[in-house]
């Protein structure tokens, strides 16, 4: 009767990190490097999720939000790249005061 008990009640830990990272990785999304490590870590994490927890909607939701939260940083990176477009530049009307 105890065994059963504990089989219902299993804690999806590695679906939860990866939902969590996921969703910082989208948060840091202007920290490039942060933001690729944080989806990299949850991309992993969602794929061990899926492959020893199955059925687990958490691991799903991580890992599609941290390949998502991946592409769009390094498409920003790239448009960025393109216009050539320095986000911390100062103008320099600024530094005349």
């Amino acid at each position: 009767m105890e065994n059963e008990f504990e089989n219902k009640k299993k804690v999806y830990g590695l679906g939860i990190a990866s939902f969590v990272l996921s969703i910082l990785s989208v948060v840091t999304i202007c920290y490039i490097v942060v933001s690729v490590i944080l989806g990299i870590i949850s991309i992993v994490l969602g794929i061990l999720s899926c492959v020893i927890e199955k059925k687990n909607g958490m691991g799903v939701a991580g890992l599609i939000i941290g390949i998502v939260s991946i592409f769009i940083t390094l498409l920003l990176y790239i448009i960025l790249g393109v216009m050539q477009a320095d986000i911390l530049m100062v103008p320099d009307w600024y530094t005349n005061f």
